[in-house]
């Protein structure tokens, strides 16, 4: 304190007779400590961003970006006929190969790549973190858009995981000693919550996009009658599903794909049917069907894209949204013929049907169409209405030529 008191005096602006050049004086002073201070914490609360494989990853991104095209922009390339999972991740699209994970961006360069040998790889991503499961075997991880933020073993296989907006995932194992448990972990790989069950498969886990609700689809077989029921459960709870008075009755349905619309209300696809459901047990929407009649859907935003066989004479096939209050689009949209696929995001849908790709707005109407797509095998629809399409080797990013003049229309 001495030696701080001696150099204020001998500082003759900290002294200054003049009150005005002293107060700057002074703030500037205490600002710039503030700002050292701040700098501080940030590098200690991300430490994993100064890693040399994340400057390294954040290096090449900054040298191949000075130096991309026009054309480049539009193209993203990865390694053909060794690509067993690929998803679109950030800005670009998370790539599984046989023994690597990377993430491809447009203008053709790897904004990260990291070693993972996972047999039989699974995605799932959010909007800010990515999970790979090896289905069947015992590893998971758990990464960003710049590097791996943990990987961990399970002691079961893996059947099944989710990802939630804040990070946290729920792994569901083929548990020893039970059909099937779930345990949720955040992103920092602490454990939050673990269910197992003697009664019940847990064929899908949905967590909501704030990590704190978890919904489970459970069957289990009695003779030859299958039962299937969907539970809720709080993550902050000890309470667990009350196997024998909980869970919401699913008709005998298996399901392919579930998801949370909102913190809620859950939509699963099965094969028989699709259900809107909520947390308190309401069936907001039910669509019932054949399993020869449901042709494609597309869960991975906040509304679901339904493609259904069509009977009558307007079309082949019909696709409808779903949101999360349950209610579906007031005119379907008849095709045709069938689409091999469907995907929502951001007010846009897209239906892909061979080598064409046709964008229709929130109301399905057609607002944009491109063909000649050869080699074409899926479309994704990404936040802010462009596309990317995927090829054998590479993806391309599609533009909508015409502005989504009714995207927010209150009539949808």
């Amino acid at each position: 304190m001495k030696k701080m008191s001696l150099k204020r005096r001998e500082d003759p602006l900290w002294n200054s007779p003049d009150p005005v050049l002293r107060r700057v004086h002074r703030g500037r002073t205490y600002i710039g400590r503030l700002l050292v201070l701040v700098t501080l914490l940030f590098v200690g609360m991300n430490l994993q961003l100064f890693t040399p494989a994340s400057i390294g990853n954040i290096r090449s991104s900054l040298k191949a970006a000075s130096v991309r095209s026009a054309e480049d922009m539009t193209v993203i390339s990865y390694p053909s006929g060794s690509s067993k999972s690929i998803l679109p991740f950030g800005n670009g699209l998370a790539v599984c190969s046989d023994n690597m994970l990377s993430f491809e961006m447009p203008g053709k360069y790897s904004q990260m790549e990291t070693n993972l040998s996972y047999a039989n790889p699974v995605m799932r991503a959010s909007n800010q973190y990515l999970l790979v499961f090896d289905r069947g075997a015992y590893r998971f991880t758990v990464t960003n858009t710049l590097n791996e933020l943990y990987s961990q073993t399970m002691s079961s296989p893996i059947t099944n995981a989710d990802i939630a907006a804040n990070g946290n995932v729920a792994i569901v194992t083929d548990e020893a000693g039970y059909k099937s448990a779930v345990r949720v972990y955040n992103v920092d790989n602490e454990h939050l919550y673990t269910w197992s069950t003697n009664d019940y498969y847990i064929m899908s886990a949905a967590l909501s996009s704030d990590g704190q609700r978890l919904a489970l689809f459970c069957f289990r077989q009695d003779g030859l009658t299958l039962t299937s029921k969907l539970f809720f459960a709080d993550i902050s709870s000890d309470k667990k599903p009350n196997e024998g008075n909980d869970g919401i009755d699913m008709n005998g349905s298996l399901v392919l794909g579930m998801k949370f619309l909102g913190n809620n209300t859950v939509c699963t696809v099965c094969d028989s049917a699709t259900y809107v459901v909520s947390r308190g047990g309401q069936i907001k929407y039910q669509k019932d069907y054949s399993s020869d009649d449901l042709i494609a859907f597309d869960l991975t935003n906040d509304c679901l894209a339904l493609a259904t066989e069509a009977y009558s004479q307007t079309g082949r096939a019909e696709v409808v949204l779903i949101n999360a209050r349950g209610t579906a689009s007031r005119k379907p949209l008849y095709l045709p013929e069938q689409p091999d696929g469907v995907s929502y995001c951001d007010g846009r849908l897209a239906v892909t049907t061979g080598e064409t790709v046709t964008f229709y707005s929130k109301s399905l109407k057609e607002i944009d169409s491109q063909t000649g797509l050869t080699g074409l095998s899926r479309v994704y629809m990404r936040s802010g209405g462009s596309a990317i399409a995927l090829f054998n080797s590479q993806a391309r990013v599609l533009t909508i030529g015409s502005p989504l003049k009714d995207l927010h229309a209150s009539s949808d």
